[in-house]
Formats: structure tokens, C-alpha cells, sequence
């Protein structure tokens, strides 16, 4: 079976694969690993991503819809 989860970096506009999760907590852990910076988690079951950012404490916190939208806007 699949795990569920696969996290992402975003550096440079350009996302990296982590590797899978099984569980939302293990994919936090995978972003705090890697440091400081921009991360998605990408939901298999709902095909959802959900931004995080992670700051130089190793604090993971949601990023805003609302930013999130804006980010998407800036891409296209």
C-alpha cells in the first residue's frame, strides 16, 4: 500500500520530492529535518497540498489560504 502522504520542499521556485509519509505527524518531522524554508504536503486521498513554512527554530507553521492562492498567482 501507498503511503498517503508525500512532502515536498520548495526552493527557488521549484519543488523537490522529501519522500512519503504515513501520517501527518511524520511529515511534519520530515520538513523540521530539512530546515528552514518552504514545504507542501501533497494528500493522496483528497488530492489536497497543503502549504507549510518552517523557520529557523524548527517551528512548522500553516501557511494562509489566502497566501497560498497568491503564491499560485506568481507562478503562472
Amino acid at each position: 500500500m501507498m503511503p498517503p502522504l508525500d512532502v515536498f520542499s520548495i526552493r527557488n521556485n521549484e519543488s523537490r520530492w522529501l519522500g512519503p509519509a504515513k501520517t501527518l505527524i511524520q511529515a511534519l518531522e520530515v520538513m523540521r529535518q530539512n530546515g528552514a524554508g518552504s514545504y507542501f504536503i501533497f494528500f493522496h486521498q483528497t488530492q489536497h497540498k497543503t502549504m507549510y513554512q518552517v523557520d529557523e527554530h524548527g517551528c512548522v507553521r500553516p501557511v494562509e489560504a489566502e497566501s497560498q492562492d497568491a503564491r499560485e498567482q506568481v507562478r503562472r
